[in-house]
C-alpha cells in the first residue's frame, strides 16, 4: 500500500512539473509574439521591388561609377562592353535592395547634409519601364549601430541596418563573371 502512494505521489510530481513546463513554454512564445508585433509596428517598409523588372543599375561609390544594362537575358556594363557580367551576382545585389526596411523614420528633413546625404557615400539607382528608384546611403551612426539613406530626392531619411550599405556597395568587379581558374573572363 505504501508502494502505491509511492507512485502516485510521484506520478502527480511528474504531472504537475509537465503542466508546468507547457505553462512556461506558452508564456515564453507569447512573450516571444508580443515582441515581434512591436517589432514589426515600428519598422517601415522604405522600398520593396520585384528584382526580375529591374532593366537597368547604376552604382556611384567612392571608387567608380558603375552602370549596367539587361538586354535580354544578359546584363552588359556600360563603361566596359567586353566584361562579362555574372547574372547571378547582379541577381544577389537586387534580391539585397528589394525589400529595404527602417526602423527609424525622419520625416520633413530641411537638412541632408547633417546625415551625410547631400553628398552621399553611396548612390544606387534601379530602373525599370517607367519607374525608377535612388537609394542614397550616407554617414552611420555608431550610437544606433544604422547608416542613414534617402529614396528618390524625398526629404525624408530613414535609418538601414550597415549590411545594407555592405550589400549594395560594390565595384565592377564584384559583378564580373570568374571562370573555372578563377581569373576573371571577358571578350
Amino acid at each position: 500500500m505504501n508502494e502505491k502512494r509511492k507512485k502516485q505521489l510521484l506520478f502527480l510530481v511528474i504531472f504537475f512539473c509537465l503542466l508546468l513546463a507547457v505553462f512556461v513554454a506558452i508564456k515564453i512564445y507569447q512573450s516571444g509574439a508580443r515582441e515581434s508585433e512591436e517589432t514589426d509596428e515600428e519598422s517601415c517598409l522604405v522600398m520593396q521591388i520585384d528584382p526580375s523588372q529591374v532593366k537597368e543599375i547604376g552604382i556611384i561609390n567612392g571608387t567608380e561609377s558603375i552602370n549596367l544594362s539587361k538586354r535580354g537575358q544578359e546584363w552588359k556594363c556600360l563603361e566596359d562592353e567586353n566584361a562579362i557580367i555574372d547574372s547571378e551576382a547582379v541577381t544577389r545585389f537586387l534580391e539585397q535592395a528589394s525589400n529595404i526596411v527602417s526602423d527609424i523614420k525622419i520625416e520633413q528633413v530641411e537638412d541632408m547634409a547633417q546625415y551625410g546625404l547631400e553628398q552621399p557615400k553611396l548612390n544606387v539607382t534601379l530602373q525599370w519601364e517607367d519607374n525608377m528608384y535612388i537609394l542614397k546611403v550616407g554617414d552611420f551612426n555608431s550610437v544606433i549601430d544604422s547608416c542613414y539613406i534617402s529614396l528618390n530626392d524625398e526629404k525624408t531619411v530613414y535609418t538601414a541596418d550597415i549590411t545594407l550599405y555592405n550589400g549594395l556597395n560594390k565595384t565592377l568587379d564584384d559583378f564580373k563573371q570568374i571562370n573555372i581558374e578563377g581569373a576573371e573572363t571577358s571578350e
